[in-house]
């Protein structure tokens, strides 16, 4: 038998696993208020985890939903950090309920991002975060985003996969903010 070494081939794939999102803030008479574009989020371990268990036929959920939070005020005027792939595990200030894996809208998208039918190596959610979701707390008229993230499960325990930490943005209790989540595998 040979022996296996143990480094990475020199010719791996230069394609990376990888996400964007976008955010689409809208008025109850359905007017933007706020579209900040495509942006970049983080892949996180969480994500590796979950894809090595499928591979390895463990006890796999896939995603669950997707969770969204507050962050730190103090981001506001600190700065807002990036979260770190290996240690972040969570949100720092998780909002409940999550939006559960059948509210989003899920489709698989081919290499120009247009749906197709059968699986890919990219994946497209949308979220739509309804009026009063999520419930600003009294006696706030808004609710202040600043994180999200989207939630798995492995072997019956609860992971998170993806995560952006974003500059905050100010929902309204009467406003629907579409998110558009892309993930490149």
């Amino acid at each position: 038998m040979g022996k296996m070494g143990s480094t990475a081939p020199k010719n791996e794939s230069s394609t990376r696993i990888r996400g964007i999102y976008h955010d689409v803030l809208y008025d109850p008479e359905g007017r933007i208020l706020e579209d900040r574009g495509w942006c970049s989020n983080t892949i996180l371990d969480g994500c590796r985890l979950l894809l090595a268990g499928f591979m390895r036929n463990e006890t796999a959920g896939g995603i669950t939903g997707l969770a969204v939070g507050q962050g730190d005020p103090a981001w506001d005027t600190a700065g807002t950090p990036a979260p770190n792939p290996a240690t972040t595990t969570g949100l720092v200030s998780r909002y409940n309920p999550i939006i559960p894996f059948s509210a989003l809208e899920v489709v698989y998208l081919d290499q120009n991002d247009q749906i197709v039918t059968g699986p890919s190596m990219r994946l497209q959610m949308t979220a739509t975060l309804v009026p009063g979701y999520p419930a600003p707390t009294a006696p706030l008229s808004s609710y202040a985003l600043r994180e999200f993230g989207l939630l798995a499960v492995l072997n019956g325990s609860e992971m998170m996969i993806n995560n952006i930490r974003h500059p905050v943005l100010h929902k309204e209790e009467a406003s629907t903010l579409i998110r558009v989540i892309r993930l490149y595998f």
